[in-house]
Parts: C-alpha cells; structure tokens; sequence
C-alpha cells in the first residue's frame, strides 16, 4: 500500500522557504574557498614532513612577556656609584637560574662564574683564572644540572668543572683528546679545537671543518661543516654536513658579513632532540641523540628586507667589540658581491626547559622575535622578546643579554613568562 501524506496549505511556504535557505547554503559552499589547514604532515622514507602555514594559538591563548625586567645585573647603577664586578658583567658565556631564585653569570672575560641575587645583588663568585682544579682558562659553556650542579666547560678541551652551589669543586674532568681524534679521524676533515655544546650524561657537540684551505676561496665563503655529538664512550655519532657562517676571505678586510647565513644547533626535550638549521630557509631538521632524522620543520614567513640603516647599525656594533676601522676597502669588496637583499630565515635556535623549540626569526638592537615550536614541530605562534641575545627559557622566565648601544656595556635581564 503506498502511504501519502497530505501538507497543509501553511506548510508549503514554509518548506519552500526551508529548501530555498540549503540550496543558498550549498551553493556558497561550492563557491567559498576551502581554508587553509595551519599545518601539513606527510611522511618521505620514513621521516616526517611539517609543513606550518599559520600558527596554532588562538588569541587568547599566545604566550606574554611582561613588559618590564623582574632580573635585572649588571650596567651603571648610579652616576655616583662606582662600577665593579658587582654591577658589570663582561664577555657573557652563559646564564642560568638556580632553584633558589639566584642567578648564574658566566664570564669569559673576568675568568668567573658569578652568582646574583633575584634583586641584582652580587652574591659570590665561584673559580679564577689558571690551569689547575677549579680554574678556568678561557670557559665557554655554562650548564645548570639538576640539583643546581653548576658545570663550566673549558674553552680548547680544557677542563670540565662541576660545583655545588655554594661554590665547592665537586669534581673535574678533561676530554681525553686521543681518543676523540681517533674516532673523528678523515683524510679530508679539519678536526675540532674545541666543543661546541654541551649535551647529557658528560656527552657533547663538535663541528669539524671539512677540506682545510690554504688559499683565499671566492668571497663570500661559507666552510662545510659536519656536526657529532661526541658520547662517554668516545663514540661519534654525525648528524650530517652543514655550513658554517659566511665569511669573506679578502686580506686587510674585516671577514664578518652583516646578517650573515649560518648553521644553528640546539639540544634539549625529554626524549632530547637535536635540532639543527642550515639558516638560509625556514627548515630545522629534527633528530634523535644518536642521529636518526625524524623530522623536518618548515614554515611559512615573509623574507625580512635588509636596509641600509641595518647595515650602519651592524658596523657600529661591530666597531664596538673591534678596533676602528676603515671601512672603505670593506665597501669595495661588498659591492663586488651579489647582493643580499634578505636576513637569513633561521636566526637561532634554543630548546626551552620544557621541550619547545624556540627559533629566532629577526634580531635587531633592541628585540628579537621567536616562533615557538612543540615537539612535534607544529608552529603554536610568535613571542617578540626585548632582548638582543636570549640565553635560557624556563617556564616562567627568560634570560637574556642587552648591550648599552653607547657603551658596548652588557646587562643581564629576565623577564616573566606567562604561558
């Protein structure tokens, strides 16, 4: 039997009305563009490709950074008070917070490891300059394990010295160097002279230069580079062939280029990750400590123009930190160049106390700008910090280095992280 339905005369317009409303639907929808997912993921031979197109974080949900220093060490604290180890740090070779609040001050030029109270005040200085326990020739490397173990790593292989808090030498260690040359040992490879990060459990980071020169190579230059990191064992594991920065190789000429490309490195996460960019394009490669590839970042962003007035600023910076120069023959050089019209892509890289990776996308005089990262390299947004050199990120805090534009003064600064 076939069942009919009979509609009243006031349900006709209303299902008309009701048709007319999807079909207007399903014609904007034929016709609206579809939006653009934030992120893509694919795989190629096993390793995972993500592409980041916009940032992951809502409006309410973007990381701040207050606007003024809670930390604040070193620079002239008065006109009348007079300037010592206390109020200046110079030569900083690393920064971190202890669990007390207290702040760790590496620096290369006094030969110290300082110590700050949250407030700025000097608390006590650990080592002095010499060749023997708990001394430091030339240190390079700050790390802040747990239980505020305190190590500083030597510059040329020198020794690694581990303190305790108050300042005592637990202990110290020296990489034995036969051993690392053996296990780096290439006919064609320039080997290391000294570490260049270091990572867990005693391990660390060389780059051996590949095909030592003994000519001036076509300027501008950049030397190929392979990265390892170097296990208690003295096993190296590579982690692929990269470039170091650009250079010229002119005689009579300052070698540094303004903006100049380079390889970054960074290491940090649970499981660690080492995280590497060549510079040129937005691209970090993802590994495993052992040098498994599993990730390649990438994400979009605009080329930021170089300027003239970047350019002088650059030169003023530099004549700072070097003798006066004259910049004519350096000029002339820079014009026979191919000009560069953009800054590199990749201005840094560091890997914060919880795991995100933070890549620095421009640094100026005053500020940085940094996209952050999570483990699995979606892009969560941007943070602009007001600081030159970012040293450490917490999960609160963030510590960096500022220079006086004037005096070429450096000034510690931590700023509150909210996330």
């Amino acid at each position: 039997m076939r069942s009919s339905i009979t509609r009243t005369p006031t349900q006709i317009p209303a299902l008309a009305a009701l048709a007319s409303l999807a079909a207007a639907a399903a014609c904007d929808q034929a016709h609206s563009p579809p939006k653009t997912p934030t992120v893509a993921l694919r795989d190629s031979a096993g390793i995972q490709i993500v592409e980041n197109h916009a940032p992951e974080w809502n409006e309410g949900e973007r990381w701040t950074v207050a606007a003024e220093p809670s930390v604040v060490v070193g620079g002239y604290r008065g006109a009348d008070e007079p300037a010592d180890s206390s109020h200046l740090v110079w030569a900083i070779g690393g920064l971190a917070p202890l669990s007390d609040g207290r702040i760790a001050v590496l620096s290369s030029e006094e030969k110290k490891l300082f110590l700050f109270e949250p407030s700025g005040a000097f608390a006590g200085s650990i080592g002095r300059e010499g060749r023997g326990p708990g001394e430091f020739w030339h240190p390079q490397h700050l790390q802040v394990l747990p239980g505020d173990t305190l190590v500083v790593w030597d510059y040329m292989f020198g020794a690694i010295a581990y303190f305790n808090a108050s300042g005592e030498l637990l202990r110290d260690w020296r990489v034995d160097v036969g051993r690392l040359m053996t296990s780096l040992e290439k006919w064609n490879r320039r080997l290391p002279e000294s570490i260049q990060l270091p990572s867990t459990g005693g391990s660390f980071f060389v780059a051996a230069h590949l095909a030592p020169l003994g000519f001036y190579p076509p300027s501008p230059y950049r030397s190929p580079i392979e990265y390892y990191r170097i296990d208690s064992l003295y096993v190296a594991h590579p982690f692929g062939r990269w470039e170091e920065r650009e250079h010229i190789y002119e005689p009579g000429v300052p070698a540094s280029v303004p903006f100049a490309p380079e390889a970054h490195l960074a290491v940090g996460g649970d499981p660690i990750s080492v995280y590497i960019s060549n510079g040129d394009d937005y691209e970090v490669h993802q590994f495993s400590d052992t040098g498994t590839l599993r990730r390649i970042i990438r994400r979009n962003a605009d080329p930021i123009p170089i300027t003239a007035s970047d350019v002088e600023r650059w030169k003023e910076g530099w004549e700072r930190r070097n003798a006066q120069y004259s910049w004519e023959p350096w000029d002339a050089v820079m014009a026979e160049l191919p000009p560069r019209e953009f800054r590199p892509a990749v201005a840094g890289l560091l890997v914060d106390s919880k795991g995100y990776l933070w890549v620095a996308d421009r640094k100026d005089a005053t500020t940085s700008e940094w996209s952050v990262f999570d483990a699995t390299g979606r892009w969560l947004g941007t943070v602009e910090l007001p600081l030159q050199r970012v040293e450490w990120i917490g999960e609160d805090l963030i510590l960096g280095v500022n220079e006086d534009p004037d005096t070429g003064v450096e000034v510690v600064e931590g700023y509150r992280l909210s996330r």
